[in-house]
């Protein structure tokens, strides 16, 4: 499996927008444009295609902030679900990274949700379970989302809560400092 950093002009490209479509609702991603924007433009941001044998398979997305690295979106064709590549992708991403990780994940509130959680767990992801976080919504059409954070690596969810959150929502959602303090008042 190789994980290939894209912009919009590349190659697979087209497919991981199909993908990322099809696999988070609109309240879990940016509009189309934003985030070909992003893609081509936004130096923090890290678009990738997943290939398997010179085939698209998937994409992650992910951004390089201060003290840490934000997994946002990563998913997998559907044919391709179950057989280890998600696994194999968060452990290309650890093993090339020399920063803690840090994802978003919906509230243990059902076995779907319980599963993607041990997920990441079996990745060796801990989970910040003592405080909602609110995530910013991608459009002001949309609602904020309370969900939690899980980690791989030296943070601490007592001490470096309010900093994660702060990177996240000023670099990733684009919140002014006030936005992001009104975020964290309603952890």
């Amino acid at each position: 499996m190789e994980m290939i950093p894209v912009t919009t002009s590349d190659r697979f490209y087209d497919e991981a927008e199909a993908l990322m479509e099809q696999a988070f609702p609109p309240e879990e991603r940016r509009p189309r444009t934003e985030q070909r924007e992003y893609a081509d433009h936004n130096p923090l941001f890290r678009p990738n295609v997943l290939v398997e044998d010179r085939q698209f398979a998937g994409l992650l997305n992910y951004w390089q902030l201060e003290g840490f690295i934000y997994a946002e979106h990563l998913a997998t064709l559907p044919s391709l679900r179950g057989k280890g590549l998600g696994q194999r992708v968060m452990e290309k991403l650890i093993n090339d990274s020399s920063l803690p990780i840090v994802l978003e994940v919906e509230p243990p509130t059902d076995e779907l949700k319980q599963r993607r959680i041990g997920f990441y767990q079996r990745c060796g992801f801990m989970l910040w379970e003592h405080r909602t976080y609110m995530q910013p919504p991608y459009s002001a059409q949309l609602p904020s989302i309370p969900l939690r954070l899980m980690v791989h690596g030296q943070l601490s969810e007592e001490q470096d809560f309010n900093h994660v959150c702060r990177e996240i929502y000023t670099n990733v959602y684009g919140c002014t400092a006030e936005e992001a303090g009104h975020y964290l008042k309603q952890e």
